[in-house]
């Protein structure tokens, strides 16, 4: 079991970055798996081709998506030498959102209860109680993570898809 809420991952090719976009742009295709390519605000590739998009996103294509199905968000970079490439896999967007977004507010809650009760326990109040919430926040962060990890386990087959596509692209033997 990993801990990663994103599990990522590296590759290095000793090609031009332009050679490594044509070639992915000509070869990157697969049954079932949508491509997207972007282009990076400032981002690297070579301005004189015309494939010099250095982000793009592989997913599930709509028919066999599931809430759980795995978006591989990958950024080609041009380094001394090479081409470096970052993937990272995630769930849709608006799911990883709505994650992010409830760990800010379990988070938020947690230490505003903290604060409180520190304050009532200063004042004498006599509502500590409050610092009861920052646990309880705890626990449902954690279930949380466990979630994820749950929602990897169901992926790991179309991660592995995303991932052997990519590496067939890049001409690139899988481990």
């Amino acid at each position: 079991m990993s801990l990663e809420l994103r599990p990522t991952f590296t590759i290095g090719v000793n090609e031009p970055t332009g050679v490594v976009l044509r070639r992915m742009r000509a070869q990157l295709q697969a049954p079932h798996v949508q491509v997207r390519w972007a282009r990076q605000p400032g981002g690297g590739g070579e301005a004189t081709v015309r494939e010099d998009q250095d982000h793009l996103v592989l997913c599930m294509a709509e028919d066999v998506r599931h809430f759980w199905s795995p978006w591989l968000m990958l950024d080609v970079q041009a380094q001394a030498g090479g081409t470096h490439l970052y993937g990272r896999f995630s769930p849709h967007p608006s799911v990883w959102t709505g994650f992010a977004f409830c760990y800010l507010t379990l988070g938020a809650i947690g230490f505003f209860a903290l604060i409180f009760s520190w304050a009532s326990h200063l004042s004498g109040s006599g509502k500590p109680w409050v610092g009861l919430l920052a646990p309880v926040c705890a626990l449902i962060a954690l279930g949380l993570w466990w979630a994820s990890q749950a929602g990897q386990r169901l992926a790991r087959g179309e991660m592995a898809t995303l991932r052997a596509c990519v590496d067939a692209a890049l001409q690139v033997p899988h481990a």
